[in-house]
């Protein structure tokens, strides 16, 4: 594909006139071609990008071609920059009017080439659109195609959602082989509940989601309305946020969504036997061998219209992953773990799962978290070839040899994750995404060198939160390398899906929300850093949030297209409520903000009281009675959300504020954002002041202050910088 061109929906209305079609002076006078170069590593712009994003480019250009140095232009960078509070006021925000909606519903279009051999078939894949795109190639409009049998592609169409792959049909090359270059234009929706934010940056109003009608929309990321650790994102990121990906096969068979489940490990100097049961508890070690057992299917469709059948064959390779995979099939078989041909196959349905087989993998070495070994990763490829050699398409996944597991602790009473049967100290942190606006969700180097740091922090798990998105194959690809667990949630959240705000009910359309959740458990089933997936953040009561019927859609779906994970309903509960492990995590989470040190040495930090003990429950005992936090039995073995201020140091703080800013940096003992500086207060500041009154940062003060007031500063802001890091280098320390 050529670079992309960006035009404006609002100048046509008819969304059955793209942009190819307009005359020439509304053209020129609407679209601009993108022509920058990345200044860092290209594989982060596979996708274009949010329409936030396309417009800073585009004023970015005017400034280049002005070379006006006039306050009203953002002169920054949009490919690394944050935005300040200056330049964010320069764009409306999507819920302002139904001409703020327009300014951020845009087309993208680009050229494609088309290759010269007339049998190829084009198909197009959209990994991630938010909310709903209109595609047309060559001037026709296109309709996305299922993957899924006709048993599963009941009422399939396309309702929107921002984390659901899409996939379109182009046609044979030779049917455009007289336009070529061809031309792809997508028009991209916004989610129908874009929700009305909170715009103070400091309030005592409940800001989570801001008025909380995001939610109704679904399958889209509820943050970006706002939340008490993030501003508004003005066009809700909406746009083209993930891969655009096109594929000529030869011919009208294309394959999807290869499968590898892990079915049955042995080690390999045990007697091996093919059983249904994995063994219990495998060795640790990194020199351990087994011999693993994958069940092996592939996803065909068939695009021919005359309804023949087409017979042919199935041919798969299993070797060590390698970056550069090898396509000819003597070089596959060289250097095969395992291969085989599975000879008289029809394909005569439209989209139809195809089981190769329960295959043998000897030798193969065990996938653990950095933390517990190494990560092995194996290549499977899969070649379809028909018997007149008219016909061929193939697909490869990359996966990892290991089992995962679910049980209420012992000791803890709690959830516990084991991993290759063994439990698994799960030490780890929330996860939003790499940047608010989207703009490296591709880049598979940003990801790996973020995962490396919470690697080298300790870490060996990731909360993927609910209110946030589904991360990206990149973002998996890194995590399966650096060996970190993850625990992907799904986009609700009790802030807006009706526990403190919004309503049970929803998003309006449980049918879209579910079919995205179905797509995500296919897409992200054979990552062995994936351990667990959840229905979303603080939902409950879990009878009633997620909805019964989502909640039921979802444990179905990953039954039958995963089988292998546990998934739990919620993060957490209640206290005092009848908490259960195979339900949420924990019956509540925090702290948050600054802590005293010794109180993370509490046996379950932030709980006033503890969870209540059946017979405490059954003689109506209140929580509130009950002060020992050490009493026996009380454990909460899983914390899912716990955390304490997160200062920037100095060198990025001059990056995101002005001068005038730095100077006025926050005084000592405060407590509230009405105290702080308007642009310290948009970066969403917290303060370090604990409850007792001692300031974190100003105890470093010299000579010593005793009696602090907002009128007491450090000497500097080099000076406050400085205490900050080793304040919170404290905290967490001490977490």
């Amino acid at each position: 594909m050529e670079a992309w061109t960006i035009c404006n929906k609002s100048i046509h209305k008819d969304i059955s006139i793209p942009p190819s079609q307009w005359k020439v002076s509304t053209y020129q006078q609407n679209c601009f071609k993108r022509h920058d170069t990345p200044p860092f590593a290209t594989d982060a712009f596979t996708a274009p990008g949010t329409a936030l994003f396309q417009h800073w480019i585009r004023d970015s250009y005017d400034l280049n071609e002005t070379s006006s140095s006039s306050s009203s232009t953002p002169s920054w960078d949009p490919w690394t920059d944050f935005p300040n509070e200056n330049v964010m006021k320069l764009y409306p925000d999507i819920s302002d009017d139904d001409a703020a909606r327009d300014y951020y519903t845009l087309w993208y279009t680009t050229s494609v080439d088309v290759p010269k051999e007339g049998n190829r078939r084009g198909h197009l894949t959209l990994h991630g659109v938010n909310y709903q795109p209109i595609v047309y190639f060559d001037g026709k409009m296109l309709q996305p195609y299922t993957t899924y049998s006709e048993d599963d592609a009941t009422d399939d169409h396309d309702t929107g959602g921002m984390f659901i792959r899409r996939h379109y049909d182009l046609g044979l090359a030779n049917l455009h082989q007289l336009t070529s270059p061809s031309t792809l234009e997508i028009l991209v929706l916004p989610p129908p509940f874009a929700g009305m934010p909170c715009k103070e940056a400091c309030t005592t109003r409940d800001c989570q989601g801001g008025d909380h009608n995001i939610a109704k929309s679904g399958a889209t990321m509820q943050c970006t309305a706002g939340w008490d650790w993030i501003s508004p994102t003005p066009d809700r990121n909406t746009g083209i946020w993930d891969e655009v990906e096109i594929q000529w096969t030869l011919g009208d068979v294309k394959l999807h969504d290869v499968w590898v489940k892990v079915s049955n490990i042995v080690v390999e100097n045990e007697s091996e036997h093919d059983n249904d049961e994995t063994t219990t508890t495998l060795p640790l070690g990194d020199d351990v061998r087994v011999s693993a057992w994958i069940d092996l299917t592939v996803t065909a469709t068939y695009h021919e219209s005359s309804n023949r059948s087409i017979d042919g064959s199935y041919s798969y390779w299993i070797t060590p992953y390698s970056i550069h995979l090898p396509q000819s099939p003597e070089l596959l078989e060289s250097s095969a773990l395992a291969s085989g041909t599975i000879y008289n196959v029809t394909i005569d349905q439209h989209a139809a799962d195809y089981h190769l087989g329960n295959i043998r993998i000897p030798k193969a070495k065990l996938w653990w978290p950095h933390t517990h070994g190494d990560q092995p990763l194996y290549t499977v490829q899969v070649l379809f070839r028909s018997s007149d050699n008219a016909y061929e398409s193939r697909v490869d996944t990359t996966f990892g040899v290991r089992t995962v597991s679910s049980e209420t602790g012992a000791a803890s009473k709690s959830f516990t994750l084991k991993i290759n049967g063994h439990p698994i100290f799960l030490a780890g942190g929330n996860w939003i995404t790499t940047d608010q606006f989207l703009r490296f969700s591709n880049s598979y180097q940003r990801y790996c060198n973020e995962l490396t740091l919470m690697a080298n922090a300790g870490f060996n798990s990731i909360r993927v939160w609910g209110g946030g998105i589904t991360e990206t194959r990149q973002f998996y690809q890194a995590a399966d390398e650096v060996g970190m667990l993850i625990y992907q949630e799904f986009w609700m959240t009790g802030d807006n899906n009706g526990r403190f705000a919004g309503d049970y009910d929803w998003p309006k359309d449980h049918g879209s929300y579910t079919r995205n959740v179905r797509d995500v458990i296919r897409k992200l089933r054979n990552h062995p850093s994936l351990a667990f997936f959840g229905g979303g953040n603080e939902l409950y009561p879990t009878s009633k949030s997620p909805p019964r019927d989502v909640d039921e859609q979802i444990r179905m779906y990953i039954g039958v297209y995963d089988g292998t994970r546990p998934y739990v309903s919620s993060s957490v509960t209640e206290v005092g409520d009848s908490f259960d492990p195979f339900d949420s995590l924990a019956p509540k989470d925090g702290p948050y903000g600054i802590q005293r040190e010794e109180d993370f040495f509490d046996r379950n930090p932030g709980f006033t009281s503890p969870l209540l003990s059946l017979d405490e429950l059954a003689r109506n005992v209140s929580i509130h009675d009950v002060k020992n936090k050490r009493a026996p039995g009380r454990n909460i073995g899983f914390q899912a959300e716990i955390g304490s201020v997160s200062h920037p140091g100095l060198e990025s703080l001059k990056r995101f504020l002005s001068s005038d800013a730095l100077k006025s940096f926050p005084g000592c003992g405060v407590t509230s954002c009405f105290q702080v500086d308007q642009e310290w207060n948009y970066l969403k500041w917290l303060p370090f002041t604990e409850q007792s009154g001692l300031d974190r940062i100003c105890q470093f003060q010299y000579p010593p202050v005793s009696n602090l007031t907002i009128d007491t500063h450090m000497d500097s802001i080099e000076d406050y910088s400085w205490a900050a890091q080793f304040a919170q280098y404290n905290q967490y320390n001490a977490l």
